[in-house]
């Protein structure tokens, strides 16, 4: 069992996201908010004003790491990969008081799924509200595509957020911003409805085992960006222990390939012939960015760029935190 990875739950620079593809809620807080945390064999929880996250590893849970370009940087995450259950509810249900939540003060409130089809997910509102409880019961046992009224209603009260699989609950507290509107800062949600419609599970770019489903997703602190993307001073610690997560949990073939190419370039002032192959060409775009974020003045890397140039794929320009295609 990957215990290790609930460590992460201790550090506020640590991203967790929940969901499937059109449905994601994401947990983020800051350093210096309030933040209860606490730990029990194989689970670790943290609860701040604006949500929480419960994480529960069992000897099932499969961690799948990796690494990609992403803006101008890359991104760095682990996958908790379940074997993908059948079934999941594809219509609004009523489940009556959530009596797990993660505060004592929430467990009397009504949890209501709002039925994304996902096999491993339910993507929940909490409530109290009876006007909300009155439209929600309005439109129980149809498809959310179906229930015009309720987007409104979710954004007038402002419901709690509950997604929840095999591995994690998701919480979040904060208010649903409006159609033309944007997700506040820390925990937040995304629902849309198109991507649901596709009914994939994750986003194709992450590398899931086939048969399987991530009940989670931990995203690594990036050693010179915050959350937002925004620049921060270089904290090598960060890579050098999100580096040891990528050697343990990534594609072995992935992460031979990256030492080959740092080796590389720690002793050769221009690329190898074999830098230039196609099979290389994403593991050195990545410790090419890398090197020039944590080590600009590597006295090898004007040599190799003058024969590699910057390359940008798709993605370029999106967020480092959640797949671009959630919102």
């Amino acid at each position: 069992m990957a215990a290790d990875l609930l460590a992460w739950v201790d550090d506020p620079d640590a991203g967790w996201s929940v969901g499937t593809f059109g449905a994601l809620a994401e947990f983020l807080r800051d350093p210096e908010e309030p933040a209860e945390v606490t730990h029990a064999p194989g689970r670790a929880t943290v609860v701040t004003p604006r949500g929480g996250v419960d994480v529960r590893l069992t000897e099932d849970v499969r961690p799948v790491a990796w690494e990609r370009r992403a803006g101008e940087s890359w991104s760095q995450a682990v996958a908790l990969c379940l074997v993908r259950p059948a079934g999941g509810r594809s219509v609004v249900t009523e489940l009556g008081p959530d009596v797990d939540a993660l505060r004592d003060e929430d467990r009397d409130a009504v949890l209501v799924d709002l039925g994304v089809g996902a096999p491993h997910l339910e993507a929940c509102v909490r409530t109290r509200d009876a006007a909300l409880l009155a439209t929600l019961r309005s439109v129980e046992g149809r498809p959310l595509s179906e229930a015009g009224a309720v987007a409104g209603a979710l954004v007038e009260a402002g419901p709690h957020r509950v997604f929840r699989t095999g591995v994690a609950r998701l919480e979040v507290f904060t208010p649903i911003p409006p159609p033309d509107g944007t997700s506040p800062d820390g925990p937040h949600t995304h629902l849309l409805p198109r991507l649901l419609a596709h009914g994939r599970t994750h986003a194709a770019t992450d590398p899931v085992p086939a048969g399987h489903v991530p009940g989670a997703t931990l995203h690594l602190p990036h050693p010179t960006r915050a959350v937002d993307g925004r620049r921060i001073p270089a904290r090598p610690e960060r890579h050098r222990r999100a580096q040891e997560v990528l050697a343990r949990y990534g594609d072995p073939e992935a992460v031979a390939a990256k030492a080959a190419v740092a080796e590389a370039l720690a002793t050769s002032t221009a690329p190898p012939a074999w830098a230039r192959d196609r099979a290389y060409r994403a593991a050195v775009e990545l410790a090419l960015r890398q090197c020039e974020e944590l080590e600009p003045d590597h006295p090898h890397l004007p040599g190799w760029r003058a024969v590699l140039p910057r390359e940008r794929v798709e993605g370029d320009g999106q967020p480092l935190t959640h797949d671009p295609a959630q919102g």
